[in-house]
């Protein structure tokens, strides 16, 4: 019975110590990956992440781009000049390393540069970089949009982020946008390509695309709003377009919802912006039902169970007045075949 007793013991001692050894390795484990995410995120920061200026053809300019370090290790790595487009309807920029694939019609890469094309910025520090920019004289007027990025060596980690309109890099890089403009008339011109919805709604509220296009040759920031009338014309709802920058040759997409649950009838939808420095408009319209058929059916096939009851109550309540009125008119002419009796018998 002690043996038995000492060998349960002694498993149980046994379980303990791989129970610790388990939650050692565990801790362990975690404290390691949160080292390894901690060391793959390096803070690196871009100021300013975005500029824009406008220089005469012949001119000659400069920009100030500050790449701040804010980890506790100094980052090492090459520092570049690139153009850059924006292809999607997100308003996502993508840097165009290879040149030749730049669109010279936006491209003013070759234009600007740098003194140095490697740095590394110190711990807690910061570096300022001074690109110089010289337009040529036959530039035609209109944008171009060019990227400064500083992208850390293959031993570095990488930089927060991907590359947006706010300046944050493309992978391990981390850029500032320039959006340079040559002075001179340039071509305004964009066109609602998408103002879309489905025909019909059960429920609101209603769900909008617009998509505008810019066909003109700089980047456009549309002001408008979108409105919601029902049929008599009265205002039921009304959305701001979100300001955002619509590149050349590219198309931005905006979604707003309008609206409240409950609406019932035909809606119509409008657009009403302007954009450019002379203030052009952009408008559209489209027209959407919006009927809660489920709802309506339940309350119509309610209505008429309830019509049918009352039918069917008033019929059994006339049925029987009947009956009951020639029940009683049955004994009234008992009532008086007895009187006529008792008259002749003489009572």
């Amino acid at each position: 019975m002690k043996n038995k007793q000492i060998n349960l013991k002694t498993q149980v001692s046994k379980l303990k110590s791989v129970f610790l050894l388990f939650v050692y390795l565990f801790i362990c484990l975690f404290v390691y990956s949160q080292g390894v995410v901690a060391q793959s995120i390096m803070p690196l920061i871009v100021a300013p992440a975005r500029q824009e200026l406008e220089v005469d053809p012949g001119g000659k300019s400069a920009i100030n781009v500050r790449f701040y370090n804010s980890g506790e290790m100094p980052v090492s790595g090459i520092l570049r000049i690139a153009d850059f487009v924006v292809q999607d309807t997100d308003g996502t920029p993508v840097i165009i390393d290879n040149p030749a694939l730049s669109s010279p019609k936006f491209s003013g890469a070759s234009w600007f540069t740098i003194p140095y094309d490697r740095i590394t910025i110190p711990a807690t520090d910061k570096v300022t970089i001074q690109a110089t920019i010289s337009v040529p004289e036959t530039a035609r007027p209109g944008g171009r949009y060019v990227a400064v990025y500083f992208e850390p060596g293959p031993e570095v980690p990488k930089a927060v982020g991907g590359i947006n309109e706010a300046g944050t890099g493309v992978g391990s890089r981390i850029a500032a946008l320039v959006y340079l403009k040559v002075a001179g008339v340039t071509a305004e011109k964009a066109i609602v390509s998408r103002f879309f919805t489905p025909s019909f709604f059960e429920y609101g509220p209603i769900t909008l695309e617009t998509e505008i296009l810019n066909r003109g040759d700089y980047h456009i920031r549309p002001r408008g709003v979108v409105s919601l009338t029902n049929m008599t014309g009265g205002l039921v709802d009304q959305k701001r377009l979100p300001e955002e920058n619509i590149f050349p040759d590219t198309s931005r997409s905006f979604k707003n919802e309008l609206g409240t649950k409950w609406m019932m009838g035909r809606y119509r939808l409008d657009l009403a912006a302007s954009y450019g420095l002379t203030g052009q408009a952009l408008e559209k319209s489209t027209y959407v039902w919006v009927f809660p058929w489920r709802v309506a059916t339940a309350v119509i096939l309610a209505i008429i169970i309830v019509s049918m009851l009352i039918n069917k109550f008033y019929k059994n309540f006339t049925v029987k007045e009947n009956e009951l009125e020639k029940a009683l008119e049955k004994e009234k002419e008992e009532i008086e075949k007895l009187k006529s009796q008792l008259r002749k018998r003489g009572i």
